[in-house]
């Protein structure tokens, strides 16, 4: 709601009333909060809401069992329709973009102020580019993802399985001795490059995504946004949660390369087609921790509840998608709190 416009009044009966699936409102004092877009985007679940809706949830976001950070009490200000009495303020938040224009050119002049902003997130469709071209390439359905690579997989498993079948394939480990790689090793190869791509998974987002850019360098603000800061900034901009082809074709192009330089060709593209499949896996599993409902105590549960406070709280932490192993022996661990 903009800080011109005179905030609504609504009386505790019309608050009470919106307590569905379809339309559920929520009190914070004397404040007024249409959740109902947040439902399915909840960490703890659609149900810990819908059992407060028309009630104030002041004390559930102190906690326990635990207290919601700065920026999930910034996110929830997006849904505020009103007052339910005239004696509160009204909120204001001051922005650093104008949001009526593209923000890839914008983002850069933030300086050191960028940090702290893409930081903040929000729930608002974001336009990156105002070519429409451009624009349109930046955006990619979920399904995208396994349409494109999977068919790939499958060729390349089939590929590698007839390769490592003709007994050719062997590693050398000194010039007179080398180790034959048998047929029957692939699903293992395979389980192993499914294995090395959450570790490349865990590097990218950690030393990639999230590197600091200098204050003073555009470009490197502007590339760190395009690459992931729109993501932090946006979490729930659900045709931005997957990697273009495009643009992963670059990268997993480059993977493949390097091992086909450094390994026997059998090997190297059983290693290369399990952490293809390792990827595919990483994409669907982040685009349903963001608009998936897991259910409570299941793997995906924990995931997603780590994922959301890595994006809330501890953006610092938690760089693990897929699981959490590198995040233990690397210190990046997010702290344990219940749900």
């Amino acid at each position: 709601m903009s800080p011109s416009v005179s905030p609504r009044f609504f009386t505790e009966k019309e608050v009470a009333r919106h307590c569905s699936k379809e339309s559920c409102w929520v009190l914070k004092g004397t404040r007024v909060y249409d959740v109902t877009g947040f439902l399915r985007m909840h960490p703890g679940g659609e149900a810990l809401i819908l059992r407060r809706s028309g009630k104030d949830i002041s004390p559930e976001l102190e906690g326990p069992p635990h207290r919601h950070s700065e920026n999930a009490r910034r996110w929830m200000e997006q849904y505020y329709i009103g007052e339910l009495d005239r004696d509160s303020t009204e909120y204001y938040t001051e922005d650093l973009v104008d949001w009526n224009k593209p923000l890839a050119w914008q983002v850069g002049h933030l300086g050191e102020k960028y940090d702290a902003w893409v930081h903040q997130p929000v729930d608002r469709p974001i336009r990156l580019f105002g070519n429409d071209f451009f624009e349109a390439n930046t955006k990619t359905s979920w399904y995208m993802v396994p349409a494109v690579w999977m068919p790939l997989v499958i060729y390349l498993s089939w590929y590698c399985y007839s390769l490592l079948a003709q007994g050719s394939t062997r590693v050398f480990l000194t010039s007179d001795y080398s180790i034959p790689i048998h047929k029957y090793c692939f699903p293992l190869i395979f389980l192993v490059g499914m294995f090395l791509w959450s570790f490349i998974e865990y590097c990218i987002h950690r030393f990639v995504f999230h590197m600091r850019p200098p204050a003073h360098n555009y470009y490197l603000i502007t590339l760190h946004f395009l690459l992931h800061g729109q993501h932090h900034k946006s979490p729930f901009d659900g045709s931005r949660l997957v990697f273009p082809p495009g643009i992963a074709s670059i990268a997993i192009g480059a993977f493949y390369l390097i091992l086909k330089q450094l390994l026997p060709e059998g090997l190297a593209v059983s290693l290369f087609v399990g952490g293809l499949c390792g990827y595919v896996v990483y994409d669907m599993i982040h685009y349903y921790l963001h608009y998936g409902s897991p259910r409570k105590g299941s793997y995906l549960y924990g995931l997603k509840a780590y994922h959301v406070k890595h994006h809330f709280e501890h953006q610092r932490a938690g760089f693990g998608i897929t699981t959490t192993f590198w995040d233990h022996p690397f210190n990046t661990v997010i702290p344990e709190q219940t749900f």
